[in-house]
């Protein structure tokens, strides 16, 4: 876990704190900042937080997670024609995450097979989406010549302070791939 994922943790469980107290956690958690398990500094802190100011607000000593950035929920939708198509929505204020997936044939006839897969860890998909910075998308992907099939696919990340939303048809973000490691891992199949 880096440092500021830490930091997330932290302010998390207990709102906004003060850099000592974030300190003073992180050394209680026995988290070390280096390979010679010296105790976490305070400058440490300070040091990630204002090399993170995207995620953080430091007002009076006191720290916090910026509401643009704390995660609400995410919901993701991918598929083609012939499919599979999924969808999935991550809860991540209750921990709890759910997974559609339909198959059509050639003649638009549903397939249906309903599985219930308890795979993932929600706290560590949340911990990759922050380091994926879906915030930082594009509104719109599209191939620059007309296409008729193919990969469809958007994504909503709500936050406290703000939605973000993508889509896309056959063109993707430069992290796509990651991004769909990341679903594959939470849900137990294969999100592409």
């Amino acid at each position: 876990m880096n440092m500021y994922e830490m930091i997330i943790d932290i302010l998390e469980k207990n709102g906004p704190v003060s850099f000592h107290a974030i300190c003073e956690e992180m050394n209680e958690r026995n988290w070390t900042s280096n390979k010679n398990k010296n105790p976490v500094q305070v400058s440490h802190v300070k040091s990630v937080v204002s090399r993170k100011k995207d995620l953080f607000n430091v007002n009076d000593d006191i720290v916090s997670i910026r509401k643009e950035k704390e995660l609400l929920s995410l919901s993701a939708t991918v598929g083609g024609f012939p499919g599979p198509s999924f969808k999935l929505e991550v809860d991540f204020i209750q921990q709890r995450f759910f997974m559609f997936e339909w198959n059509n044939d050639g003649f638009m006839k549903k397939v249906r097979e309903e599985r219930t897969i308890y795979i993932g860890d929600v706290e560590k998909f949340k911990k990759e989406i922050i380091r994926l910075k879906i915030w930082d998308w594009e509104r719109d992907y599209q191939p620059d010549s007309l296409l008729l099939d193919g990969t469809n696919w958007s994504v909503t990340l709500r936050t406290k302070g703000k939605v973000y939303e993508s889509e896309g048809l056959q063109t993707f973000p430069e992290n796509w791939k990651k991004f769909c490691r990341a679903i594959s891992r939470l849900v137990g199949i294969a999100f592409e």
